[in-house]
């Protein structure tokens, strides 16, 4: 792996950690509206929506600790 492939890590973490921030972000404010909404079945599309959304952003982090340890694993093979 050359330094080409080094740097198109470096993108995907980054566009990985913009994702969990925007996913993040996504779920405080549906949280807020879910506190506000007095509609049932609007408060329950949005509870489902977060729901789902906790579930991705534990895949979404474990996908970026995976490729912090490839890329370290990289590092460590290049010494």
């Amino acid at each position: 792996m050359g330094k080409h492939n080094l740097e198109n890590k470096r993108e995907t973490i980054n566009k990985m950690k913009n994702d969990i921030e925007n996913t993040e972000r996504n779920y405080r404010e549906d949280e807020k509206m879910i506190k506000q909404v007095s509609d049932e079945e609007v408060r329950a599309n949005l509870e489902l929506k977060n729901f789902r959304r906790e579930h991705s952003l534990k895949t979404m982090k474990d996908n970026i600790q995976n490729e912090y340890d490839k890329e370290n694993n990289f590092k460590n093979n290049m010494k």
